[in-house]
């Protein structure tokens, strides 16, 4: 009976290590799509639209944080939030702690509010990139005096806004791709 107590708990031992590799393979996966969505988006001229660029990592990390509302997804968001600030050329931090707020947010509107469908996923993306990148052009642009700022902000912000978070329904498919594969092991 001793030895096949030793089996048993040696076998739970062994799924345990399992689910918690297939976690960091899952994870890591996420990772190395944040900073291969990096890469695209400092490529100069790539998916330029009327001189509009689209911002490739907030709607990845927003549309994940929908997805998946596990602890784990946080170091996505503060390596998307990272390397945001890397590519804007910000104070280390600013777009990390937006970021992280935001997809702490969208959690909690996921948990008790809305589904998270395709039109929801494009809305609420929309809706939250207007928040930051508004928080972003107040602080980056009205303290500085320049002038032109509604054209700035009309271009930079809402249709900036719009145009990346149409990308948001190819990031809820790869996404829900990855989840699938990995949704076995992610039980406890």
């Amino acid at each position: 009976f001793l030895l096949l107590q030793i089996s048993a708990d040696k076998g739970l031992q062994m799924d345990r290590r399992e689910i918690r590799m297939r976690q960091i393979a899952k994870y890591g996966i996420f990772v190395i799509t944040i900073f291969m969505l990096y890469i695209l988006q400092s490529t100069p001229g790539f998916m330029g639209f009327f001189g509009l660029k689209p911002v490739f990592m907030l709607p990845f990390c927003i549309t994940l944080s929908m997805l998946d509302e596990t602890w784990q997804a946080g170091v996505v968001y503060i390596t998307g939030g990272l390397l945001t600030d890397l590519s804007c050329g910000r104070i280390p931090g600013t777009f990390t702690i937006l970021l992280l707020l935001v997809c702490f947010g969208s959690i909690i509107a996921v948990k008790f509010f809305f589904k998270p469908n395709k039109q929801n996923i494009i809305t609420f993306n929309f809706a939250c990139m207007v928040v930051m990148l508004t928080v972003d052009f107040y602080f980056s642009f009205m303290f500085g005096g320049y002038t032109g700022k509604l054209a700035y902000y009309l271009k930079n912000v809402l249709l900036v806004s719009a145009y990346s978070s149409i990308f948001s329904i190819l990031f809820y498919y790869f996404i829900e791709y990855i989840n699938q594969r990995f949704v076995r092991f992610d039980a406890r």
